[in-house]
């Protein structure tokens, strides 16, 4: 048989396509539900529950900031005193987010360094989530130096929900409303998991030196229609 190294390097082309295409499949339509821990090591006491819903809506390859992931996120909570909070944000994940390359460039440098807010790989964990369902070895990442009021930033959304939940809990307690310093978003990634790869995720912020916090867990099939 006689070689053909035009046809071979076309297939191997094609093939190196395919598998990337696959690598790097489009997470529009993704979603993912997460319910409120209200075990006191996660959440403060005054949040009686909560649940958010994460979409991923469409694909925005000329966003000024750079190709993005537009995602919306709705929530619902209950604070003790101040009622019921509903209400949605718009989200703007940077393509690169969706990547594998972007986890395993964070494992070895142990770092991410953005304009708006920095991450850090701080190892890994294993983690059962409420409904008994078990994720292991997950990456714990941890957002935090976020500059709140940066209408720009990337995921300016998810801030300002996590802002706002922690707002509402700490004016259950000091009857006003102020804002939050010190933001924090702490996570549990596994892969596979629609969205972002969380299975948990935890909110922790500082209002007139009282410390707020809110955890939930991801559930799988919650909140689709």
């Amino acid at each position: 048989m006689r070689f053909d190294a035009s046809r071979t390097i076309l297939s191997l082309a094609v093939a190196a396509l395919v598998s990337a295409q696959v690598a790097f499949a489009s997470p529009v339509g993704d979603r993912a539900h997460y319910d409120l821990d209200r075990n006191p090591s996660r959440t403060s006491s005054m949040i009686m529950s909560g649940k958010v819903d994460v979409t991923v809506d469409a694909y925005v390859p000329g966003h000024k900031s750079g190709p993005a992931y537009e995602s919306s996120m709705a929530y619902d909570f209950n604070v003790q005193m101040v009622g019921r909070k509903q209400g949605s944000q718009k989200v703007m994940v940077p393509a690169e987010y969706f990547s594998p390359e972007f986890m395993k460039n964070l494992r070895a440098n142990g770092s991410f360094i953005g304009p708006d807010f920095k991450v850090r790989h701080e190892g890994f964990v294993d983690a059962r989530t409420m409904d008994g369902n078990f994720y292991p070895h997950c990456d714990k990442i941890l957002i935090y130096d976020v500059k709140t009021f940066s209408a720009d930033s990337s995921l300016s959304g998810l801030f300002a929900v996590a802002r706002d939940i922690l707002s509402m809990a700490a004016e259950s307690r000091l009857g006003t409303r102020q804002d939050v310093e010190n933001l924090q978003v702490r996570a549990a990634i596994y892969e596979g998991v629609p969205v972002l790869g969380a299975v948990k995720l935890d909110v922790s912020g500082i209002v007139s030196g009282f410390n707020v916090k809110a955890g939930g867990d991801f559930k799988p099939g919650a909140g689709e229609e």
